[in-house]
């Protein structure tokens, strides 16, 4: 009896070595991808992270899901990936405030944004818009300035959250006008945009595409856009820039990240699906309509890019004097 027993457990044994064996011999992807989305549900960036989403269910052959874990300043969500198994199974959208200002507003992050991370794919850039609300009494820029410099209660504006892209750029606005405006921190452009609707701030800096529909039904009063380009949406609209505001321009852009140790040919099969999904013209003109600038990076031109880009925040969040508690 006692042998028999022995017999049976050392053949439970073998057949779950081989089961493990042979689920590590399948090629990947074998199960759902998840792809972590370090701001809350329904920002601008769902539009990319469902893109890819289903991208690698078409091009892979496996389910992926969108995952919001926002809080932190995106710091939550970041910190998750870079801790999570190198197995291709979880991804990041990263922004510039994942891998660029939070670097220099932070000085306890949990994650390195270069070392603990491997680029996977850069997909594209968000242009900033600053928006007023409808009855606030002015419909360009110099009359918002004039304004704001008036004596009284000073205007405030919404960001999508401290250390934000909207928040630098709005900082940078203020710094080079001389503006005196309150800053109000939300948790998402969202929010923001939505505070604006309903009257309870003036103003924000957002992104393009969080509030394209509420420009084109006139809902708010868009006067100008933070970037170095104008919109492709908004014609009309000028840029900082060109209005005589400098050093204002705040380009937010996303890309794909997986943990550092991810296999490298796992990384250059998830690369080289989402860099010919996004190229598609098809995919292109979706994104483009929505508000975003389609520009896709490979991961080793993006590594380099992201070094860079790392410095070029921290020298803005030193310039517009931010401090975080």
């Amino acid at each position: 009896m006692i042998h028999t027993r022995r017999r049976v457990l050392a053949a439970f044994g073998a057949a779950l070595m081989l089961s493990a064996a042979t689920a590590h011999a399948q090629p990947y992807p074998n199960r759902t991808i998840r792809i972590v989305v370090p701001y809350p549900a329904g920002s601008s960036l769902e539009l990319i992270a469902r893109t890819a989403a289903e991208t690698f269910l078409k091009q892979l052959g496996q389910p992926a899901i969108v995952a919001n874990m926002p809080g932190g300043s995106a710091a939550i969500g970041t910190r998750h990936v870079a801790q999570a198994e190198p197995d291709g199974y979880t991804l990041l959208l990263g922004t510039n405030q994942t891998h660029g200002a939070n670097s220099a507003l932070y000085p306890n992050l949990g994650y390195d944004p270069i070392k603990d991370f491997q680029p996977v794919a850069g997909l594209g850039r968000l242009q900033h818009v600053l928006v007023v609300r409808r009855d606030l009494g002015v419909r360009t820029l110099d009359e918002f300035i004039a304004l704001a410099r008036k004596p009284g209660a000073p205007l405030n504006y919404g960001s999508s959250g401290n250390g934000s892209a909207s928040h630098l750029a709005a900082e940078m606005f203020k710094r080079s006008t001389g503006v005196p405006l309150s800053h109000i921190p939300y948790k998402g452009s969202v929010d923001a945009v939505q505070a604006v609707l309903g009257g309870h701030i003036d103003a924000t800096f957002t992104t393009l595409p969080s509030v394209l529909p509420f420009v084109r039904n006139q809902s708010v009063t868009a006067l100008a856009v933070a970037s170095k380009d104008r919109s492709s949406q908004l014609h009309d609209i000028a840029t900082l820039g060109e209005l005589g505001v400098a050093n204002a321009e705040a380009d937010a852009w996303t890309a794909l990240f997986v943990p550092a140790k991810t296999p490298p040919e796992i990384v250059a099969k998830l690369s080289s699906t989402a860099l010919q999904a996004f190229a598609d013209p098809a995919v292109h003109q979706k994104i483009v309509a929505a508000g975003f600038v389609a520009e896709v990076v490979t991961p080793e031109a993006f590594r380099v890019f992201l070094a860079q880009d790392m410095v070029r925040w921290a020298a803005i969040v030193k310039a517009a004097d931010i401090k975080m508690d």
